[in-house]
């Protein structure tokens, strides 16, 4: 009994004593400056004895600071802020220390004697991408999606984005992907202060390990900080076009020594217009019958709501587990469509109320280990639910020369549909000797997507069920991928080399009637090859091969009327598109780049217009037209005119060339093809430390797609932003299509076709802004959206 007793004492007393030593204290004071005035937002950081960073904070609005869960030991207190001299001093901790108050000492160059001038973005063209680096410019004061209209490689009009003529774009934030579409990303990303981005990177050549089914990629990557605390934002807008937008939100962000927590939240008011003035020609024989002329006056009132919520948790050094969740619900979404069609002998006139609400959540939880030599280890497992609910009502009104109703028709219809999606990825890299890097992965995705489609005619007070054209599609998919790359850098040489296979096995059901199945296998190489001969110039070639597979909608073979004479309808065999891009690239003096590029598409999907001359129907049918090839050459640079004014050129002359099946024609093949070119100049002004202005100039030349042959446009925007307040308040003006300018034509002339329409987009408006930061500004934000590219097909007809 004696021994026992012993051996709890001295149990006992070990673990006392580990825990006296291993006791965490916390390190508080104030910080004020010769005048008594707190400082708010100083940096304090502790360091060792050997100089290494220990723990950071910063103050707050009342200067005072807090450094917690430090160990007993000895250290160095470092408090800096700009115009002040660095205060250090030798501490030691073995309890709770609360130290006197700190006085700055105002640093021996004034600020007063000291011209501040911006700092400017970075430009960088890079072996695979494009590099805008932007953090501490004055770009950061406004939101992401501004910063994005904004960056060399993106091409941004009626805020549709291209990158080298491809909208087929994966979207990341620090190197993980959005899950919504352009809509839901638009009001993500114009609700998130840029003020926490690094940098835009616009990756023309994305490597193996990204999913195939990107043309480009566009990564927002976001700034690193050591510092705990807290920081959040509130902003609106005013958006006076047509009719009047308005747009508020607020985030939030959160960091301790182990956790971080991201929470955003954006609210979206719209009422927008487009107006369309469209004529057929109806050709029977080779002769004329019929001629319509529709202008068609749509507006669209939603309301929409976006969230974004992070957490991560640092294990430890070498460990991080994360999750996330994006959410986007549009509860009220309303479309009142009015169009009165002038026809050779009559007169019909057709309204069309179109309801729609939907959700939009996904889920996504990761985890990532980093060996000390470097090599990472990352999982990630992701879900997403979305559900949509249309409703349709349109009514169409027949009258004859005398102005005399003859009949009238009107129908009704309903779409139910619901997509889930379930994926799992794994990631390892290895970083080996003489700069080599290997990765390889595996990747595992599943949808299932169930359409229901109700159509009735209503006349004289019956309602009839549309057998023709309603029912229940369902759709489901499989895809396996598995992918390795190299890389290598030596002396003067940069190299890589990547490949990536994906197996899809998919299945289109039309209940009670056809099943389409497909099932197959793609390979999908990536190359890039670059030399420097000496700091003026550089030569480089890439290729990649890339697949665009359908969206969901697009496979729905259901109708979808926008009058009672033209509808939209989808395609349950339409085939994946498969691209092959080269490109050959110099650069000059690490400012000018000349490349010369071939870009060949097979199936290339699109939504064809055909007029169906026998019914005098018009439909907008997705389609795969048998292949698109375009070449050319672009011209792009980005060069420091003053030390306020930055400017980015792009200019390119390309030819394209569309081969498109004539489905209303025995599916003949033909050909449509012209040379083109767009000039793009946006201009950066950092007029202060704190007021930015951006002048951009955007011209399209005619270009065809398929069968259409597509007008000229071009725009002009012009924005300025001021922060005020050391930065805690941001207001911002900006002008959109100064000379509204962004309307076009698309015209059908070829066999018995004969169409066009001219929109006019409600494009031109001026927006202010104002942002109110609060807490500690310096901080970063683990704010993220990880995406799919399986998500990203979840598209609604427009």
């Amino acid at each position: 009994m004696k021994k026992i007793t012993k051996q709890l004492t001295v149990l006992f007393s070990f673990l006392f004593l580990t825990s006296f030593y291993a006791q965490e204290f916390a390190v508080s004071g104030k910080i004020i400056d010769s005048d008594n005035l707190t400082v708010a937002y100083a940096n304090v950081l502790l360091t060792t004895t050997e100089g290494e960073i220990y723990k950071g904070t910063s103050s707050n609005e009342s200067g005072t600071f807090s450094i917690e869960q430090v160990q007993a030991g000895t250290y160095i207190l470092n408090i800096s802020f700009l115009g002040y001299e660095t205060f250090t001093k030798e501490i030691q901790v073995s309890s709770n220390l609360k130290l006197d108050t700190i006085v700055l000492t105002e640093s021996a160059e004034a600020l007063g004697e000291i011209e501040i001038v911006a700092q400017r973005p970075v430009f960088k063209k890079e072996q695979d991408r494009l590099v805008f680096t932007i953090e501490n410019t004055t770009l950061t004061e406004g939101n992401v999606w501004e910063v994005l209209k904004g960056t060399p490689g993106i091409l941004m009009i009626n805020d549709e984005i291209t990158v080298k003529n491809s909208s087929n774009i994966i979207y990341l934030i620090n190197d993980k992907r959005v899950y919504l579409d352009q809509n839901e990303l638009q009001q993500l990303l114009t609700g998130t202060n840029a003020a926490s981005v690094k940098a835009i990177e616009v990756i023309t050549n994305p490597p193996a390990k990204y999913d195939a089914s990107g043309g480009a990629v566009i990564n927002i990557k976001m700034s690193k900080n050591l510092i705990t605390g807290y920081n959040g934002n509130l902003y609106t807008n005013y958006t006076q076009g047509i009719y009047p937008r308005a747009a508020a939100g607020t985030s939030h962000f959160y960091k301790t020594q182990k956790w971080n927590f991201f929470l955003g939240y954006a609210f979206d008011y719209r009422k927008i217009n487009r107006k369309n003035n469209e004529e057929v020609t109806f050709i029977e024989n080779e002769a004329i019958v019929g001629k319509w002329n529709t202008p068609i006056d749509r507006n669209t009132k939603s309301q929409s709501h976006t969230i974004n919520a992070n957490i991560d948790y640092e294990i430890d050094e070498k460990n991080t587990l994360s999750f996330s969740t994006n959410a986007s619900f549009t509860p009220y979404w309303k479309r009142l469509t009015k169009s009165n069609t002038q026809a050779t002998d009559s007169t019909f006139n057709s309204v069309n109320h179109t309801d729609r609400e939907n959700k939009n959540i996904a889920f996504n939880l990761g985890y990532t280990h980093t060996a000390e030599n470097g090599n990472t280890f990352a999982a990630n497992a992701h879900h997403t639910a979305y559900t949509f609910d249309g409703f349709q009502d349109l009514e169409t009104d027949y009258f004859d020369t005398q102005n005399t109703l003859t009949r009238s028709n009107l129908f009704n219809s309903r779409s139910l549909q619901e997509v889930a999606i379930f994926s799992g990825q794994l990631d390892y890299a290895i970083q080996a000797k003489d700069n080599q890097q290997i990765e390889f992965g595996a990747k595992v995705a599943n949808i299932a997507s169930d359409n229901d489609f109700t159509q009735i005619s209503l006349n004289n007070g019956n309602q009839t069920l549309d057998i023709d054209n309603s029912g229940i599609f369902k759709y489901s998919e499989t895809t396996y991928a598995g992918y390795i790359s190299y890389k290598k850098s030596w002396e003067t040489w940069d190299f890589s080399l990547g490949f990536r296979g994906e197996h899809t096995s998919a299945k289109g059901n039309l209940v009670n009637q056809e099943v389409n199945t497909f099932d197959y296998f793609k390979l999908f190489p990536t190359l890039s090859l670059s030399h420097t001969f000496n700091e003026n110039h550089s030569l480089g070639v890439t290729y990649n091969k890339r697949i665009e597979r359908p969206a969901y909608t697009n496979l729905n073979p259901f109708q979808f009327y926008l009058n009672d004479n033209a509808y939209v309808v989808g395609n349950p065999n339409l085939q994946p598109t498969i691209s092959q891009l080269v490109t050959l690239s110099y650069t000059l003096n690490q400012e000018y780049t000349f490349e010369v590029y071939y870009r060949h598409e097979e199936n290339t999907m699109s939504e064809q217009t055909f007029q169906d001359n026998e019914n005098n129907k018009i439909k907008y049918v997705a389609s795969n037209l048998k292949q698109d090839v375009d070449y050319g050459f672009d011209f792009f640079t980005y060069k420091s005119i003053t030390d306020f004014w930055s400017v980015y050129v792009v200019n390119s002359i390309f030819k394209m060339n569309s081969q498109f099946f004539a489905v209303e024609n025995d599916n003949r093949i033909l050909e449509n093809e012209r040379w083109s070119m767009y000039s793009n100049i946006i201009n950066y002004f950092s007029l202060s430390a704190t007021t930015s202005a951006e002048l951009s100039a955007l011209y399209i030349s005619p270009t065809v797609h398929g069968s259409s042959n597509i007008s000229s446009r071009a725009q002009i925007d012009l924005s300025l932003k001021k922060s005020f307040a050391k930065g805690k308040w941001v207001a911002s003006l900006t002008a959109s299509d100064i000379f509204n300018t962004t309307g076009f034509e698309v015209s059908n002339n070829y066999l018995d076709q004969r169409n066009k329409y001219q929109t006019t987009f409600d494009n031109q408006w001026i927006r202010v802004g104002l942002r109110y930061n609060f807490g500690n500004t310096k901080l970063e934000t683990n704010q993220r959206s990880s995406s799919e590219s399986e998500r990203e097909r979840i598209k609604e007809r427009d």
